[in-house]
């Protein structure tokens, strides 16, 4: 633009009202990219955490085949005899164990 030419007020306002047109779109843009990718989180989410359940329920299926005692604390697996797990946590007893696997069974 040449700094010497002056811009007419109606070309000016008009400027303004595309750039305001503009701004707008590109705001509803970026919400409808953050409702997408907020789905798919959720989405995978789930699939995460189910997998996690799935995975949390086999170590315990894999420690009761082993007989060993999981710690609820920190969840590390422990021979049957141990009273502490390696975190230095107090272990339940083995029957509380068993009538707890019997629960969710």
């Amino acid at each position: 633009m040449d700094g010497n030419r002056q811009i007419p007020k109606d070309e000016i306002r008009e400027l303004e009202k595309d750039l305001s047109k503009m701004e707008h779109e590109l705001y509803e843009q970026y919400c409808e990219i953050g409702k997408v990718i907020l789905e798919k989180a959720e989405m995978e989410n789930k699939k995460v955490n189910s997998l996690v359940d799935q995975i949390i329920k086999t170590h315990q299926k894999l420690a009761a085949a082993k007989e060993e005692r999981c710690c609820p604390e920190c969840a590390e697996h422990n021979d049957q005899s141990s009273i502490y797990c390696k975190l230095r946590k107090k272990l339940p007893a083995v029957c509380e164990m068993k009538e707890e696997n019997d629960e969710k069974e």
